[in-house]
């Protein structure tokens, strides 16, 4: 199946794909056009499924609609689009169509053109954009540990730990990835950021940090495109200051 670059999409009284019509009211007289908005939008398609979308345009002394979509970008070449399923209610255009892997993610244009019965014509736009969205890897962040147990206050807190993925149902080390180091008081109910480390062979990541307060140390990594985020259970740390 071609994919929607450039792809025009359209409805006439009369023709094949209407569905229902309806009778203008006569103190209508002003062929005009009015793209109500495209839903969802953001279009975002996950995982390589399918994605449909619906865009909704009204009119008045409309005897034909046709409705084109195409990036903002001039990049890409025009291709033909899929039949749309188009339902045609009094004044109400509705255009459904999908979205999937091969459309290109970013900006894009929905442009609705109206004609009269004497072949006049107005337009409408909107922008919209594309998402596209990969099933992202399951993380883990193992074996943290925040110490030692007992620190006197200024001292050093040493802080290890290991990040691994879901390789296909085995849980691989992941290097060269940030992970941060937040720390919460046993007065508060906030996380505060102390200090991040990269990871390393296997997976291993090492840093430290002055102690302050008495309290209870994880570790997060936020993700990125390919992979998810996690968190690591808590250590605590108790604070001496005589």
């Amino acid at each position: 199946m071609k994919r929607i670059v450039a792809g025009l999409l359209s409805a006439a009284v009369g023709g094949s794909l209407l569905l229902s019509t309806g009778t203008a009211s006569a103190e209508r007289t002003a062929l005009s056009v009015h793209i109500d908005g495209v839903n969802p939008n953001p279009v975002v398609v996950k995982n390589g499924d399918d994605t449909r979308v619906t865009i909704e345009v009204r009119t008045t002394e409309a005897t034909r609609v046709e409705l084109r979509l195409k990036p903002v970008s001039d990049r890409f070449r025009a291709l033909d689009a899929q039949e749309p399923k188009v339902i045609h209610e009094g004044d109400l255009w509705r255009f459904s169509t999908s979205f999937d892997e091969n459309d290109v993610e970013g900006r894009w244009l929905a442009v609705a053109d109206a004609y009269d019965k004497d072949g006049k014509k107005v337009t409408d736009q909107v922008n919209f954009s594309v998402k596209q969205e990969q099933e992202k890897a399951e993380t883990r962040l193992d074996r943290f540990s925040a110490g030692p147990d007992v620190v006197r206050k200024g001292r050093s807190v040493y802080f290890t730990g290991r990040l691994r993925a879901d390789d296909g149902g085995h849980w691989k080390g992941v290097d060269g990835e940030e992970v941060g180091i937040y720390f919460r008081s046993r007065d508060s109910s906030a996380w505060k950021w102390v200090t991040s480390a990269d990871t390393g062979w296997k997976g291993t990541f090492r840093a430290k940090a002055r102690a302050s307060k008495s309290g209870e140390y994880r570790a997060v990594f936020e993700g990125n495109d390919d992979l998810g985020d996690s968190t690591s259970r808590s250590d605590r740390v108790r604070v001496w200051y005589r």
